[in-house]
C-alpha cells in the first residue's frame, strides 16, 4: 500500500516538474509578444505620436502588463525627478531589474535594454526603422519559440514521465 503510494507520489512529481517547465516555455512566448507589442508601441509613438521617450514611457506604464507597468513608471519617475544620470543608463538599469526572472534569453533582453542606443538620429523616421528593425528581431525569435513549443512540450513531458517511472523502478 505504501509502496504504490510512493509511486504515485513520485510520479505526480516529475509530472509536475514536466509541467512547469512547460509553463516556463509558454511564459516565454508570451513574454515575447509582450516585448513585440511595446516595442510596436514605442515605434508608433515615435513615428505618429512625435512623442519622447519619457512620454513614451508614461504611455507604456498606463497601458502595459502588470509585469512591465512598473519598468516604465519608473523609467518615467526618474527622468522626471532628474537625477542627473543620462536616460539610456536609466533605461538600462531598470530594464535590467525588470527582466530579471523574466524567462527569456540574453540576446531577447537586449533587444528591449538596446531602444536608447538606436534612438540616436535626429530624424523620428530614421527612429522609428531603427526601432522597427529590433520589433522584427523579437519577432523571428517568437516564430523560432512557438514552433519549438509544441515538439518541446511533448518532449518534456515524456521525459518527465519516464523520469518518474525510472526512479520509481530504482527504489523499488
Amino acid at each position: 500500500m505504501f509502496k504504490i503510494l510512493g509511486i504515485m507520489c513520485i510520479l505526480a512529481g516529475c509530472l509536475g516538474w514536466g509541467i512547469s517547465r512547460i509553463g516556463e516555455e509558454r511564459g516565454r512566448v508570451r513574454n515575447l509578444r509582450e516585448l513585440i507589442s511595446i516595442i510596436t508601441r514605442i515605434r508608433d509613438e515615435i513615428a505618429y505620436g512625435k512623442h519622447t521617450m519619457p512620454e513614451i514611457c508614461l504611455i507604456l506604464a498606463q497601458c502595459c502588463s502588470p509585469a512591465y507597468r512598473d519598468c516604465f513608471r519608473k523609467i518615467y519617475d526618474q527622468v522626471e525627478e532628474g537625477r542627473g544620470a543620462p536616460f539610456d543608463q536609466i533605461w538600462k538599469r531598470q530594464t535590467d531589474e525588470c527582466l530579471r526572472g523574466v524567462p527569456l534569453t540574453e540576446e531577447e533582453k537586449d533587444v528591449l535594454k538596446e531602444i536608447p542606443q538606436s534612438l540616436g538620429m535626429q530624424e523620428e523616421r530614421l527612429q522609428a526603422e531603427s526601432v522597427e528593425r529590433l520589433a522584427g528581431l523579437l519577432v523571428r525569435h517568437c516564430r523560432k519559440a512557438e514552433e519549438a513549443y509544441e515538439n518541446k512540450s511533448k518532449v518534456i513531458l515524456s521525459v518527465s514521465v519516464l523520469t518518474g517511472i525510472f526512479i520509481t523502478i530504482l527504489l523499488i
